[in-house]
């Protein structure tokens, strides 16, 4: 029986490293779509819940064990909180079409109990480094893909916008950003951060040469298509990220190295370079190029400008797009930097705000504010109110408690560099989510969860 079992756990973590190789790999092709929404139900919902069934069946025996670790108390706890809010959300406030709610509130259990099942499937030391090689490997194939679409024209896959997530195979144009594998270019930057923050921990490791320009050369390619995905967020979070790890682990110098490469990485991508002086000079400063400032309209009852209605024989800037606003930028690319802040701060936050003033202990439920807000904070506070967003800064606080107890106490071995990678990857991830909704994006937050569960499993081991 001891051997059955055993070969059992053996196989479970074969099916959880096949999630963390398929995840990452596969695009997102969907295989039948939701009403009302164009989230799509896909191969990997399938194959995640296969292993998560797999990981019952191997673990029914230690259910009542696992129940009684803390972290796992508080994500049940978030769990009845969400559950309590998508039924206020439907009963009570009537925010959310019941099938939209119960979809956005199975997503997340879906995420969050690949923590357990990657807790439970890392039993042995030579799994986590199996694990890293072929993380590696799988980056190499992700940050190759991505320059095949920027150069070979491979095809893309998106879920940018509804006729893009039917599962289109499109191509990228001249000013598109690379997507890679992932659905749009800010899930790949926020996947490249938390693989180059863990890749730069074993680089600190790593004493043989070999491996060092293993690991310099696949983080290298990386950080090369991040600087291309012009994600200024994932960028700059992937700075402070690696900075952070360098002086935990006393690598002044490397320090020095990174701002080095950092200016480098702006200097050689022209459109993450010019972004990132848009959002200094137009959003903070209010200053910029030149802005738009309409021609005399013609009679026009409807009061509304528009370009067409201009005066004739008034001249029209060349390049001003039809739909361009009086006082918005005529560059390009600080039009579209504007209009992305503008968005945010005029749009998605304010809505979340009023989502979360309607009923702040349990907020307006899952679905409620759409899908983006770009600020999974904000997006908590919205969809499951204070005792949503308390709950699963709660779950967060465990595991960071965790991991910074393990740092303190532990020597500095290849299980410390790891779990100072990964400690210092959810940092990075922590500064994305005030402008990005990482945690509601399938492939990052399946990941992060599964990444998590491996690095508890790791402490628990060294514990032993």
């Amino acid at each position: 029986m001891g051997k059955s079992s055993s070969a059992f756990e053996k196989y479970l973590f074969f099916g959880v490293l096949g999630l963390f190789v398929f995840i990452p790999l596969y695009p997102k092709f969907p295989l039948f779509s939701v009403p009302g929404t164009y989230v799509a139900v896909r191969l990997e919902d399938f194959l995640i819940g296969l292993v998560i069934v797999w990981f019952f069946i191997a673990k029914l025996s230690e259910v009542k064990k696992i129940i009684n670790e803390p972290v796992t108390k508080s994500i049940l706890l978030y769990w009845g909180v969400g559950a309590l809010s998508l039924f206020s959300a439907i009963t009570i406030t009537h925010t959310v079409s019941p099938h939209l709610g119960l979809l956005h509130f199975l997503r997340r259990i879906e995420f969050m109990a690949l923590f357990f099942v990657a807790y439970s499937a890392f039993t042995s030391y030579w799994q986590f480094k199996l694990w890293f090689k072929v993380m590696l490997f799988v980056t190499l194939a992700v940050a190759l893909y991505g320059f095949g679409q920027q150069w070979l024209n491979f095809p893309v896959v998106s879920t940018t916008n509804k006729e893009f997530s039917k599962g289109l195979l499109l191509f990228l144009t001249p000013d598109a950003r690379v997507n890679s594998t992932f659905a749009g270019h800010y899930d790949l930057a926020v996947y490249l951060m938390f693989f180059i923050v863990l890749a730069a921990s074993f680089f600190v490791y790593y004493k043989k040469i070999i491996n060092k320009v293993l690991l310099a050369g696949i983080s290298g390619l990386s950080f090369l298509l991040l600087a291309m995905t012009a994600a200024r967020v994932s960028f700059f979070a992937l700075i402070c990220g690696i900075l952070i790890l360098f002086w935990m682990v006393k690598q002044k110098k490397l320090i020095i190295v990174m701002i080095f490469l950092s200016l480098f990485a702006l200097a050689i991508s022209p459109e993450l370079r010019h972004r990132t002086v848009a959002t200094l000079t137009v959003n903070l400063i209010g200053g910029g190029g030149p802005k738009y400032t309409p021609p005399p309209q013609s009679d026009n009852p409807t009061k509304h400008f528009s370009i067409e209605n201009a005066a004739s024989g008034v001249a029209t800037p060349a390049g001003v797009p039809v739909d361009v606003a009086p006082g918005e930028p005529l560059n390009t690319t600080e039009l579209g930097v504007f209009r992305s802040f503008g968005i945010r701060f005029d749009v998605e936050w304010p809505r979340a705000i009023r989502a979360f003033l309607k009923n702040p202990f349990l907020g307006t439920g899952y679905s409620s504010i759409t899908i983006a807000t770009d600020n999974d904070y904000l997006r908590m506070l919205g969809e499951t109110g204070i005792l949503g967003f308390a709950s699963l800064l709660l779950v967060f606080f465990i595991i960071v408690k965790k991991i910074w107890k393990f740092l303190r106490f532990t020597e500095k071995n290849q299980s410390y560099y790891f779990v100072a990678g990964i400690f210092c990857s959810v940092i990075a991830l922590a500064l994305n989510a005030i402008f990005i909704d990482v945690l509601e994006s399938s492939k990052v937050a399946e990941l992060l969860w599964l990444t998590l569960g491996a690095t508890f499993a790791l402490i628990k081991l060294e514990r032993k």
